[in-house]
């Protein structure tokens, strides 16, 4: 249990998006979509901006894990836990992750 409520899961989600970014680039065609309305690519950018969404969460992990960040955090009038707040953090990071995720699907789609 002590896992899942430490940081490791962070960094480990910002591994894994660096892994999916890598591996993609090499099958992803020159244009990637990026851009989405009702479903359909409508703006679309080179294979090399795939790598956008690995430095986002490596830059999200990284200032949420400052001391400072926390602070306020923790000690605004929510008064989170040091857990809810890695799970904070982990749902954003995920849900970044899931967005690198479709757009490279979309694409390869």
């Amino acid at each position: 249990m002590r896992f899942l409520n430490s940081r490791k899961i962070a960094w480990g989600i910002c591994i894994v998006g660096c892994l999916a970014a890598v591996i993609s680039l090499l099958f992803l065609p020159d244009l990637i979509p990026m851009h989405f309305s009702n479903g359909v690519a409508d703006d679309f950018s080179g294979k090399i901006q795939i790598f956008l969404f690995p430095v986002l969460e490596v830059f999200i992990a990284w200032l949420t894990g400052r001391e400072k960040v926390k602070y306020v955090l923790t000690h605004s009038k929510a008064f989170w836990s040091d857990v809810q707040y890695n799970w904070m953090i982990n749902g954003v990071l995920g849900f970044v992750l899931f967005t690198e995720f479709w757009v490279i699907y979309m694409a390869l789609r």
